[in-house]
C-alpha cells in the first residue's frame, strides 16, 4: 500500500488509519501522556530500542500501563516503508479515554496515534557555521517526578518560543528559576571547554534527550571527559564552544549567543562525525 504524503494514511489511531481522536482522551484533555519524536529512513527507525526505553519509563513515572510495543513497532514500520521517503515520525501515548475529573480511571486502556512527517530540511549552515541562540525569558518548572521523561505538557517550550520571531535566532536556552540552564525549547545543549564535555544535570526538570546520551555514550568511548553537571547560564560564556542536539537535528554548533561569537571547535566536529557513522539518516538534505 503506497500513501500519498498528504493522505490520511499517515495518521494512525490504535491501529486505524484515522484523524479523528475521543474528546475525551485524557491526552487532550490534560496533557496525560508521553510522546517521542523519531527520524527514519524507509523503514528505518533510528534508534528506535532507545526512544522506547525512554516511553516506558515515562509510562511508568505516570503509572500508565505501556501499550503493545511490538504491534506499534510492526505498524511504524509499514507505515514508514510505505512513506518511501525520509521522514519523522511522532508517536504519542496518552492514558485513554477517562471520565471528567483529573482522578485516574480504575480501568486504563493506553491511546497510542502514529504520525509521519517530510523530513524539515534544514540549512546545511546549520551544521557546518552553526546556528546563532538566544535566552528565553519563560523558564522551566522545577519538577523531580516529571524531569527527564518526554510528556504531553509542553506549554513552557511553547510560551518560550513565541518570545522571538527573527528568522536570524534558530533556538532559544531555557533555565530554571535560580538561572541554570537546562536546555533549549527543543533540544539539549552542551559546553566545550578545555576539550572537555559538559551538559546540564536533570534531576529536577528538563527532558533526557536521546541524542543526549547517544553522544554522552561517543564521549565515553573516545576517552572524553564529560560532565553532567549544574551550569549556571553566565558559564557559557566562559566555554571554548557550545553545542545543541536532538533526534531530528542531530548536532548544531552554537555559532552566537547574545553578544558572544563562538569558533569553530575540533571536538565537536569530531563527536558530529562519529555520530554520522552510526546514524542512518542524511540531515542534510
Amino acid at each position: 500500500m503506497k500513501f500519498d504524503k498528504q493522505n490520511i494514511g499517515t495518521i494512525c489511531i490504535n491501529g486505524i488509519f484515522t484523524k479523528k481522536i475521543d474528546i475525551a482522551d485524557r491526552g487532550f484533555q490534560f496533557g496525560d501522556g508521553i510522546f517521542e519524536t523519531i527520524a527514519f529512513s524507509k523503514d528505518n527507525l533510528e534508534f528506535w530500542s532507545e526512544h522506547m526505553s525512554r516511553l516506558k519509563k515515562g509510562c511508568k513515572v505516570l503509572s500508565m500501563p505501556c501499550p503493545d510495543l511490538k504491534k506499534i513497532f510492526f505498524k511504524a514500520k509499514k507505515m514508514c516503508k510505505s512513506f518511501n521517503a525520509q521522514g519523522a515520525l511522532k508517536l504519542i501515548v496518552s492514558r485513554g479515554i477517562g471520565e471528567r475529573g483529573y482522578k485516574i480511571p480504575e480501568k486504563i486502556k493506553p491511546s497510542w496515534a502514529i504520525s509521519l512527517y517530510p523530513w524539515p530540511k534544514f540549512p546545511e549552515a546549520n551544521f557546518i557555521q552553526g546556528v546563532n541562540v538566544r535566552k528565553c525569558i519563560t523558564t522551566i518548572s522545577r519538577q523531580p517526578l516529571l524531569s527527564r521523561i518526554k510528556h504531553l505538557n509542553r506549554l513552557e517550550q511553547v510560551l518560550a518560543r513565541s518570545e522571538w520571531k527573527a528568522r536570524n535566532i534558530t533556538e532559544g536556552l531555557m533555565c530554571d528559576d535560580k538561572d541554570h540552564v537546562i536546555e533549549g525549547t527543543m533540544s539539549n545543549i552542551f559546553l566545550v571547554k578545555n576539550n572537555n564535555l559538559y551538559t546540564p544535570n536533570l534531576d529536577f526538570c528538563g527532558i533526557d534527550g536521546i541524542m543526549r546520551n547517544i553522544v554522552i555514550k561517543i564521549a565515553k568511548s573516545k576517552n572524553i571527559k564529560i560532565s553532567i553537571q549544574k551550569i549556571k547560564y553566565n558559564e557559557l560564556f566562559k566555554a571554548d564552544g557550545l553545542f545543541l542536539v536532538n533526534s531530528l537535528i542531530g548536532i548544531w554548533p552554537i555559532r552566537r549567543l547574545d553578544n558572544k561569537i563562538y569558533q569553530p571547535i575540533d571536538l565537536t566536529k569530531e563527536i558530529a562525525n562519529r555520530l554520522e557513522k552510526i546514524t542512518v539518516i542524511n540531515r542534510i538534505l
